[in-house]
């Protein structure tokens, strides 16, 4: 029923009036109960809507979830209530009923206005009651409807004063008239639900009563006494203290004390029905949850009236009785305050009851500590043995003067002792809690308690002496238990005194102190003459001692006996026993009386003791760290200070200092200043000079850092002060941050953290030169760069402050000479990714002293690389160029040099000394981060200055100009000239003033002959000599002096010509065009014949550069140049065969094929232009072949050399794969040779491998499928490829391999000789596709491929790779985000070629995983990314088989195949005589790792036997037949055309199968004709004869 359907009512006004609400008709008489399950029916006839109809029947069904939402509809209705069901409403057992009764009464009232007063005295009792529900949620809602109909207390009091007497007839109904049965009908309502109705309907009134009685006026009170009288003369109300519900107990509790303190004459006239409820029922009564408001009820009632206990009380038991059986029941699950209402209930008691025998005096003791004994009182033992004490204080002062101490000693004092020795027996007198000793002293405020106490002290004493007395030697196994326990005693004796002492004066007499006094220094003697007997072994007899002094000195020592034996003991005995066992407790005990003005000099002459003892070393020192502690006196730290014998002995120290017991002494002594800073240092400067010996420096680090933690400031002025010891300490720390072992280089590194800070505020001078020394002077032992740097920084503080930048560089002779050492000529093939291109053959090295080699850190950095790096990270991290001044050019010459040497170097590796050729990975990242952050640095720089004003250029110049002017210096120099001039042009632009000074560069360039200078301008001012008349007439010079020169002649000439002619054409795009065509052609011509002659290297590769810049200009022009270009490729292409080169003729080898590359790049691209060369044409096409043949012996040479470290080689090689990959396809069948280079160390060069062979292989498919059928052989793998897949790697072997730039090659190998194999899969035929299957099974090629598979994926974790973004079927090299991710792509490509081409193998290797968390995730994930492709691909197959085969071959004319590409179903029928035999195969999710599953649905013709076996059959075949469909479908044709060949119709039906789907079993003897069973059965029923329907013969069954 929706709930919008009551909302059609016209007004609530007029609904009301309907049913009689609160309008003018009701439902009939008013019924005597309000709350009696017994109404009259109501009447709903004045009701229009059927709908609330419905929904006020509901409110009298029995189910509370049926009341619930019948009001929940009457809520969205806003309807009006009912003044006769509300009541009943209002007490529902249902909380929800409850709670939406009194939401919706309110909603009714307020919507009613004054129609609700009339109906006020029905209403107004329950509404109250509501208020006070036990549920809070109920009472909120009830009181907030009241809220919303009388908005302000003056209202609500309003109403009560007004309804008064209806309430309280309310109350008085449902106290005294309603029981359980009333209130709930028995049949349908359960025993606890009805009782629960019931106590809270009491419990409710009673809380009304007592709001009536507290918030009404006396006066108002008066007018309805009667009713008050009524109520509480009657003894049910008082009865309801032993009510079993616990909040019924609650609210009568409640009511009588407000009753008490309004209208206690109410209560008067009721005594004994009290007394008799309260204390003989009450008492004995279960009150758990009630326990304290009961008895603050009886307090009050006590006080008030307290013959409940005598005259009115008229219990068969005398009241102590009862209360004695209260008290063993403890708090019954009340709070703590049970215990202070009970101390006040015992002293509001009238003593009358109490009895003078002393047997019910403890009787009743014995019952109260049960109840404290309770085992859930243990946690209240603060609150309750005081109650207890109140008790017992009671007690003692009515039993008889005789009976006193009898009842003491076995009632209390037992307390005292359990506390002081504690036993078993007597456990009862265990006081638990975190004090108990403040409890216990409580015993002492007991009346008539001090003779007792005076005399049991001193027995308590003695019994503590006597238990040191008795405890076991040091021979003893149980030694230390024992001195354990005496020491436990000890402690408790002291602490229980102190709390004693602790009493307010007044409770504690001057002879029970004096006693106390006495007892103590007893104890003390007697302990005192024990250690002296037994030599100050005994510890728990010192502990005793210790505790004494500890606790209780203040008392103790104004003692004068006490204090004089003790100061006795102290002087005399301490020092000759210091070394024992008791050592702790008799120095903890002398602190304990440092008050004493003899205390320092006792603790001198202990301390000198100690120190010139014969005791070996580490026990003197066990004996100073407890002499030492935190809490060492003032007194003894200010003698030991200005004690001389303790300075020495630790400046002394003999190596103690570094274990663990001395460090911890030194650094209390250091926390307790207790040395002076002279020994401070000396013990810092022994332990600096320790750092740097193997063996004791883990142990001196850890004192340092130790003392560090205590007392950092003495460790910071050891820094401060301009000592040796100081200056090590920090490059010490640092070299201790490289140590091998973790623990030290942690440590050390925050103790450098937390030191460095402290040389932050000295001199610069001084801080910094430490820092250079290590930049600038190197060896093996040197601080790694990145401790110098790290070392830096802290130097140079959080806020970076530069002032004194001066005194932080290094010296510019320093630094240039050592880049001088590092530098060599660069390798030829680095003019391949120069600027200067092939200016680097005309370098030569310059002569080096002999004296000096080159040095490396531990990292294998130069000093050149190092003091770079410094200069670098003070550029980049705290702008050091804005600080340093005239330095500035220097330091940023110097970089640039070195960068560009540093750049060479990283393009390939050994081509300079810079650093060593075998550095790590993490070092070689480090390198590029430098490099890199230094080119953005300066990049940064050049935008920000001005280059006109700038002197850097000129800087750059005087460094190179010192030089030969072919050194490497020059040479760097030059090219960092030439950049810096070239990026200043990019970034600020180029003016006519620009070009003009360029152009006067280069006239005297020109004249000066100088050659790299020459070519640094060309090359730096590239933008402003660009069209300019000096340049483009420089340049025809050129082509008119090569033109006329004789190369062989005069080789160095030329090859410098054709440098700077080269780097001419490539800097300027219009070069080529501002050369004459005639010129050009001339120019050309005399080129191209050098390269076949037997001139260098070098120079041929400058040909080939210049043939590629100027032969697109003379395109069009036919000669005999294309021949000898193209001639020269086929040449030195071919000549490379019998193995690479090495050393410099590989490097030369490399810039010349490089360049031939180039230039057989640049021929294609014009043979394909529009208008190509003719003579280039027929030449490409007569070498074609040749050049083919060439480039595949470059590429099988090219996979013996790694180009991970060599630039140049990777660039050529990927020019060489992308010629390869430009060829034009020719099928060959003599490819072996490339299978090798799968696992070549170059990336290029692998994927150009696999690019061809992914050509060939399935090209050749074809031919070795018809020789395989020709020949009947087993076709097979080739060995080539089976050897590269025959190691799989392993998660274990890539562990040091890096993905952080490209896939592994070794790895990359492995997967890519995969996918060649899976290439051999397409275009073979299927007998070939076997063999291929057989021959892998014979191995364990797939075995391992499909575990690293599942390893590297995560199906070994349970977590397997998401693939959802992987295009399966196809895959694309080095398109991936990530390394990683691009080895997953792979992996899962193979895996789906695997499922593709070989699911048995896959299926094989499923079956056989022996973990079960690897099998469900290979499954599952194999079912979520690649089973539908596979089931797709597989029903494709299916379908195009159908398309081709069943509907085109007679043979399969009654074969019909359907393919549901959505149900994953292949239905197959086969029609014969007009009826369908049929079966499906259902291909399951995780196909193909779940095998299809063929189904059989229509049976006809054969035995379920064979028809089983048929599909078994089917099954079977696409199983085993590396899951074929097509095949199994076949076989399964083929079993029914076997089974129905030769069959014939039956003669009566003319019919192959019967109605049954039967064929023709019955042959008739005589004639032979063949019948159905079915058809003959009915021909001999119909013709009532048993003969052949044909010869009429008799038919005869066999």
């Amino acid at each position: 029923m929706s709930k919008r359907q009551f909302k059609s009512q016209a007004s609530s006004g007029r609904a009301s009036g309907a049913f009689g609400g609160f309008g003018t008709s009701g439902f009939g008489s008013t019924q005597s109960s309000v709350l009696s399950y017994v109404q009259e029916p109501p009447d709903y006839s004045n009701l229009v809507d059927s709908n609330l109809v419905v929904a006020f029947k509901n409110l009298s069904k029995k189910d509370g979830t049926t009341k619930a939402k019948a009001l929940e509809d009457l809520q969205e209705s806003v309807g009006p209530d009912d003044a006769k069901v509300f009541p009943r409403l209002s007490i529902d057992n249902t909380r929800r009923v409850r709670q939406l009764s009194h939401t919706v009464h309110g909603q009714v009232c307020l919507k009613s206005g004054k129609r609700t007063v009339k109906h006020m005295p029905r209403i107004v009792g329950p509404s109250l009651a509501g208020t006070y529900d036990s549920d809070r949620a109920v009472a909120r809602d009830a009181a907030d409807a009241l809220s919303r109909v009388f908005t302000t207390q003056e209202k609500l009091r309003g109403v009560r004063k007004a309804f008064q007497k209806h309430i309280l007839e309310y109350c008085r109904d449902a106290i005294l008239h309603e029981t359980v049965k009333t209130l709930s009908d028995e049949r349908t309502v359960g025993a606890e639900d009805a009782n629960a109705t019931y106590s809270r309907v009491v419990a409710t009134s009673l809380s009304v009563i007592g709001s009536l009685v507290n918030d009404l006026e006396a006066q108002e009170r008066q007018k309805e006494y009667e009713l008050y009288e009524e109520i509480f003369s009657s003894p049910q109300v008082w009865d309801f203290s032993a009510s079993p519900d616990a909040a019924v107990r609650r609210a009568a509790y409640n009511v009588i004390r407000i009753v008490l303190l309004n209208e206690p004459d109410l209560v008067r006239s009721s005594l004994e029905s009290i007394s008799t409820a309260y204390v003989y029922k009450g008492l004995q009564a279960d009150q758990t949850g009630s326990a304290l408001e009961y008895l603050q009820t009886l307090d009050a009632l006590t006080s008030k009236f307290p013959t409940i206990w005598t005259d009115a009380y008229t219990g068969k038991k005398p009241a102590i009785t009862r209360l004695r059986h209260f008290l063993k029941r403890g708090t019954q699950s009340s709070p703590t305050q049970y215990w202070k209402a009970l101390a006040e209930l015992y002293r509001a008691v009238p003593p009358q009851i109490f009895s003078s025998n002393i047997k019910d005096a403890k009787e009743l003791l014995e019952a109260a500590r049960a109840g404290i004994g309770r085992r859930e009182e243990r946690f209240n033992a603060s609150d309750a043995w005081p109650t207890y004490f109140t008790l017992v204080d009671l007690v003692v002062s009515i039993v008889t003067d005789d009976s006193v101490d009898e009842l003491l000693r076995e009632d209390l004092l037992p307390i005292v002792k359990q506390f002081l020795t504690p036993s078993p027996e007597s456990s009862d007198w265990v006081i638990s809690g975190s004090r108990p000793a403040s409890i216990v002293a409580r015993v002492a405020t007991i009346k008539k308690l001090t003779p007792v106490l005076q005399q049991e002290w001193p027995q308590l004493g003695a019994s503590l002496v006597e238990l040191a007395r008795l405890s076991q030697p040091e021979s003893s196994k149980d030694y230390d238990r024992s001195q354990t326990q005496v020491a436990a005693a000890g402690e408790r004796w002291s602490v229980l005194q102190r709390e004693l002492w602790n009493l307010p004066t007044d409770e504690l007499s001057t002879e029970t102190e004096t006693a106390f006094l006495a007892t103590n220094t007893s104890v003390l003697e007697g302990s005192v003459e024990l250690l002296r007997s037994r030599n100050g072994k005994p510890y728990g007899t010192a502990a005793i001692i210790e505790q004494q002094l500890r606790q209780c000195a203040a008392h103790l020592l104004a003692h004068p006996p006490f204090r004089d034996s003790y100061i006795q003991f102290a002087d005399n005995d301490i020092p000759q026993y210091i070394f024992g066992p008791s050592q702790r407790q008799l120095i903890e005990g002398l602190y304990a009386a440092s008050s004493d003005s003899r205390f320092p000099a006792i603790f001198e002459s202990l301390l000198r003791s100690v120190l010139e003892s014969d005791e070996p070393i580490e026990q003197r020192v066990v004996a100073l760290r407890n002499m030492f502690v935190q809490y060492a006196p003032r007194e003894a730290i200010t003698a030991s200070s200005n004690m001389l014998e303790l300075q020495d002995f630790v400046k002394h120290n003999e190596g103690w200092a570094r274990t663990t017991a001395g460090t911890a002494l030194l650094a209390d002594l250091v926390r307790l200043k207790a040395m002076d800073v002279e020994t401070v240092d000396a013990v810092l400067t022994s332990l600096v000079s320790s750092l740097s010996i193997a063996d004791e420096s883990e142990a001196s680090l850890s004192t340092i850092d130790q003392l560090a933690r205590t007392d950092e400031n003495a460790v910071k002025g050891l820094l401060s002060r301009s000592s040796e010891a100081g200056a090590q300490l920090l490059p010490a720390l640092l070299r201790l941050e490289q140590s091998p072992n973790d623990a030290v280089a942690e440590r050390a590194s925050d103790l450098t953290a937390r030191l460095s800070m402290a040389m932050v505020a000295s001199d610069p001078k001084a801080k910094f030169s430490l820092v250079l020394q290590n930049v600038e002077r190197l060896s093996e032992a040197s601080l790694s760069i990145d401790a110098v740097l790290d070392l830096t920084r802290r130097l140079l503080a959080p806020e970076g402050s530069m002032e004194s930048s001066e005194d932080m560089l290094p010296s510019y002779d320093s630094w240039k000479g050592a880049l001088c050492e590092v530098l060599e000529p660069p390798r030829p093939s680095l003019a391949i990714t120069s600027p200067f291109g092939g200016a680097v053959h005309l370098v030569h090295s310059e002569a080096k002293s002999t004296s000096k080699s080159n040095s490396y850190d531990a990292d294998g950095f130069s000093r050149a690389l190092r003091i770079a790096m410094y200069v670098g990270m003070l550029i980049t991290d705290f702008d050091l160029l804005d600080h340093i001044g005239g330095r500035k050019c220097d330091m940023l010459a110097l970089m640039h040099i070195t960068t560009k040497v540093a750049e060479d170097n990283l393009s390939l590796a050994g081509t300079n000394s810079m650093w060593k050729q075998t550095i790590t990975p993490d070092a070689e990242a480090a390198l590029l981060e430098f490099v890199s952050g230094w080119n953005q640095a300066f990049d940064k720089y050049l935008k920000s200055s001005n280059a006109a004003d700038d002197t850097i250029l000129d800087t750059i110049d005087k460094t190179s100009k010192a030089h030969d002017s072919l050194s490497p210096l020059a040479y760097y120099g030059a090219l960092s000239s030439a950049k810096v001039t070239e990026h200043l042009f990019e970034i600020h632009g180029s003016s006519s003033a620009n070009s003009a000074k360029s152009e006067q560069d280069l006239k005297a360039q020109r004249t000066s002959k100088q050659f790299l200078p020459l070519l640094t301008t060309i090359v730096g001012c590239q933008q402003p000599l660009s069209g300019t008349q000096s340049l483009t007439r420089y340049c025809n010079e050129l082509v008119a002096d090569l033109t006329d020169l004789d190369l062989a002649a005069n080789e160095q000439h030329g090859l410098e010509k054709l440098v700077i002619l080269n780097s001419i054409v490539r800097t300027q795009e219009d070069a080529v065009a501002s050369i004459a065509k005639q010129r050009l052609i001339f120019l050309v011509k005399k080129l191209t014949p050098w390269l076949e002659s037997d001139n260098g290297i070098a120079a041929k590769a400058e040909v080939c550069k210049a043939l590629v810049e100027l032969l697109p200009a003379m395109a069009d022009m036919y000669g005999e140049h294309w021949e000898q270009s193209l001639g020269f490729l086929v040449s030195f292409w071919s000549s490379s065969i019998g193995g690479p080169e090495t050393g410099e003729v590989r490097e030369y080898h490399i810039l010349l094929e490089h360049a031939s590359l180039k230039l057989m790049a640049l021929l294609n691209k014009l043979a394909r232009s529009d208008k190509p060369n003719d003579d280039l044409v027929d030449s490409l096409k007569e070498k074609r072949e040749s050049l083919r043949s060439g480039l595949t012996n470059l590429l099988t040479n090219a996979g013996h050399e790694s180009d991970e470290m060599h630039q140049p080689l990777m660039i050529t090689n990927e020019l060489l794969a992308r010629q390869i990959a430009a060829m034009p396809f020719t099928p060959t069948r003599d490819f072996g040779d490339l299978y090798p280079l799968m696992y070549a160390p170059s990336q290029s060069v692998q994927h150009a491998a696999f690019d061809l062979l992914h050509q060939q292989i399935p090209a050749a498919q074809e031919q070795i499928s018809f020789d395989a059928a020709l020949n009947n052989k087993a076709a097979q793998l080739p060995d080539e490829l089976l050897s590269l897949i025959l190691e799989a790697p392993t998660l274990d072997s890539l562990v040091d391999a890096s993905f952080d730039r490209t896939m592994p090659l070794s790895l990359q190998g492995y997967l890519f000789s995969w996918r060649l194999l899976f290439d051999h899969f397409s275009g073979s035929s299927y007998r070939v596709k076997s063999d291929y299957i057989e021959q892998l099974k014979d191995g364990t090629y797939l075995t391992d491929l499909l575990s690293f598979t599942f390893d590297f994926l995560g199906h070994s974790r349970g977590k397997p790779a998401d693939a959802s973004k992987f295009d399966i079927e196809n895959y694309v090299p080095n398109t991936e985000s990530s390394p990683e991710r691009d080895v997953q792509w792979l992996l899962t490509h193979l895996y789906f070629l695997a499922l593709m081409h070989m699911p048995t193998l896959v299926k094989s290797y499923y079956l056989d995983i022996r973990s079960r968390q690897t099998s469900l995730a290979v499954e599952s994930w194999t079912a979520k990314y690649l089973s539908p492709l596979i089931i797709a691909a597989s029903l494709k197959d299916v379908a195009e088989w159908s398309e081709k085969t069943v509907k085109d071959e007679p043979e399969y004319e009654n074969l019909t195949v359907k393919v549901g590409m959505r149900s994953k179903e292949i239905n197959v029928s086969y029609l014969v005589d007009e009826q369908t035999m049929s079966m499906k195969v259902v291909l399951p999710d995780a196909y193909p790792l779940a095998s299809a599953l063929v189904q059989g649905v229509s049976r006809v013709a054969v035995k379920e036997e064979k028809w089983q076996s048929w599909l078994r059959n089917c099954q079977g075949v696409i199983t085993f037949s590396n899951g074929s469909i097509t095949d199994g479908l076949s076989a399964w044709r083929k079993n029914v055309t076997g089974a129905l060949k030769g069959q014939t119709e039956c003669a009566i039906c003319y019919s192959i199968i019967s109605a049954d789907k039967q064929l023709p079993t019955k042959r008739c003897q005589t004639c032979k004709n063949m019948f159905h069973s079915s058809c003959l059965f009915k021909w001999f029923k119909t013709s009532n004869a048993s003969t052949c329907p044909l010869c009429r013969t008799a038919f005869i069954f066999n």
